[in-house]
């Protein structure tokens, strides 16, 4: 179900279709003579029961965020494509990631020089320096201080150095006003997961704000580059199914759900001819409607979960 043309282009024939489409749902799905308003001012709390008025505020004002499946106008979740059972992999990883969302170094990340192999330091690591004392009111690194004491392996502990520098390194030369490289870049990628910004657009924000800077700035200009300073290690990838209208994700009191209990969308996608499982045959192989990979916010978490342990 590709329902792209939502946040489009509204001049395209494509959008001027599609809400024609939308329209023909809404109307076969009226509730008491009346249809929600699903544009981003009346936020599907308004209702009419003339389909002009929605006609207009969706031309003019486009659709709300996040209503990908159309849950107050008839519809329960997302369809399965003809073929998709079979093609989808539960351990598939995106592209994104790369190898580096096991541990490894893809074909674009090279492991830096200065990272040794355990097997040739052998026991160098036991007599490596550890960083000097923390001081009382810089509470990020006691954290990352305190991870690094728990590393088993030198090549560990090196990338929690790197960490460390980036908490101490200025955002930009002379920097004066304390912000710091590791600072700015978890506080943008918190605001990022906040308001659900996507990559493309928060990479956008990136190279504006990187050229706002003064010359030799150290702000990251990809979102691929930002989360690899938040998580140094390589985190490994958390696929966590989700509402497809992103209201939830299926972790915590809502993993063993199969609808979402914000806007009712089925957690798995729906079979055209779905006859059930059949007794005496394996159970189907049910696909998420939505799925998110959540390396790089679960470094965000392991930070902001030590802070708070800390400050407690």
């Amino acid at each position: 179900m590709n329902r792209q043309w939502m946040y489009g282009d509204r001049h395209t024939s494509e959008y001027i279709k599609g809400v024609h489409d939308f329209l023909e749902v809404a109307e076969a799905n009226k509730q008491n003579g009346f249809m929600c308003c699903p544009c981003p001012i009346c936020g599907n709390t308004k209702s009419y029961s003339d389909r002009k008025i929605l006609h207009t505020h969706l031309l003019y004002k486009g659709f709300m965020p996040h209503y990908n499946v159309w849950t107050r106008h008839g519809e329960i979740g997302v369809m399965m494509e003809d073929g998709e059972e079979e093609e989808y992999d539960d351990n598939y990883v995106p592209p994104e990631y790369g190898d580096a969302a096991t541990g490894g170094a893809g074909e674009d990340q090279e492991e830096p020089d200065d990272v040794p192999n355990d097997a040739a330091t052998g026991e160098a690591a036991e007599d490596q320096e550890e960083p000097d004392d923390v001081p009382d009111d810089d509470d990020l690194r006691r954290v990352i201080v305190d991870a690094r004491t728990q590393c088993e392996s030198q090549k560990e502990k090196l990338k929690f150095d790197r960490m460390l520098e980036d908490h101490k390194k200025g955002l930009y030369p002379n920097c004066e006003d304390g912000n710091t490289k590791l600072g700015t870049v978890l506080e943008l990628l918190q605001w990022k997961a906040e308001n659900a910004v996507p990559d493309k657009g928060f990479e956008k924000l990136l190279k504006i704000l990187k050229k706002k800077l003064p010359k030799d700035n150290e702000l990251p200009d990809s979102t691929y580059a930002a989360k690899k300073v938040v998580c140094p290690l390589g985190l490994e990838v958390q696929k966590i199914h989700a509402c497809p209208n992103d209201c939830i994700l299926y972790r915590g009191a809502y993993k063993d759900l199969n609808a979402c209990p914000v806007c009712g969308a089925l957690r798995y996608k729906i079979r055209r001819d779905d006859p059930g499982d059949v007794d005496g045959e394996p159970p189907r192989k049910r696909v998420p409607a939505r799925v998110r990979s959540m390396s790089w916010l679960y470094g965000i978490s392991w930070l902001l979960a030590r802070l708070v342990r800390l400050l407690l």
